[in-house]
């Protein structure tokens, strides 16, 4: 379970400082802002990964 905590904190990382350093409480607007700024670098992650596997 120690590990399952640990993949959820480092997978909402990003999310969550981006609310952090904007003054929003992460907890307080139900994760959508998170959400959204984790599909966001997730998304560029996961497209960057591609293209170096590709080219």
């Amino acid at each position: 379970m120690k590990l399952l905590d640990i993949l959820r904190r480092a997978f909402f990382w990003p999310g969550t400082k981006l609310t952090e350093k904007l003054g929003i409480d992460p907890e307080s607007e139900f994760g959508l802002l998170r959400s959204l700024f984790n599909s966001l670098i997730w998304t560029a992650v996961g497209l960057a990964i591609v293209f170096i596997v590709i080219f």
